[in-house]
């Protein structure tokens, strides 16, 4: 992860990887493998009709879970694309677009991330290969290792040994 997210900040770019998916038009595969998922259900908040505004996110009322609070999934295939996040496989397949992605919230040293999509529940990603995945999205989102906000480039555990090999 280290070693992409100096890449990234450098002007480079992942490589993408042969699919396992079928993927559209101009999209790219650059990984798959299994996480944990957890989603977030509410009592007073119904996912499926949200907007982003300044200051936050604002959801409608009227929900349709008993109790708030993180849900496990279970351990999941994830593959990761230039253009979406898909999450189980077969008939149980959910694919996640990018163009719909409102958030995104590292958290590396756990090897998490907190997933806000437009109209569907806010999904917490947990595995060793999450806070890489993070990093692949950031590139193709926003160009850089990590969302705007988190993490700056200098404060990069890698940037610190990297230059006293130097």
């Amino acid at each position: 992860m280290s070693l992409l997210a100096r890449l990234v900040q450098r002007g480079g770019h992942p490589a993408p990887v042969r699919p396992t998916v079928a993927l559209g038009a101009d999209e790219e595969q650059y990984g798959a493998f299994l996480v944990d998922v957890l989603a977030y259900h509410s009592a007073d908040v119904d996912y499926s009709s949200s907007i982003f505004a300044s200051g936050g996110l604002f959801f409608t009322g009227s929900g349709t879970a008993a109790r708030s609070g993180w849900r496990g999934e279970g351990r999941q295939a994830a593959t990761i694309t230039s253009q979406r996040l898909l999450l189980g496989e077969g008939d149980r397949q959910r694919a996640y677009d990018f163009r719909s992605l409102i958030l995104i919230q590292p958290n590396p040293l756990d090897w998490s991330a907190n997933l806000y999509f437009q109209g569907a529940q806010p999904l917490m990603l947990r595995g060793p290969w999450v806070p890489w995945m993070t990093v692949v999205m950031s590139a193709e989102l926003y160009g850089t290792p990590w969302p705007p906000g988190h993490l700056p480039d200098t404060e990069l555990p890698i940037k610190a040994s990297c230059e006293k090999a130097r």
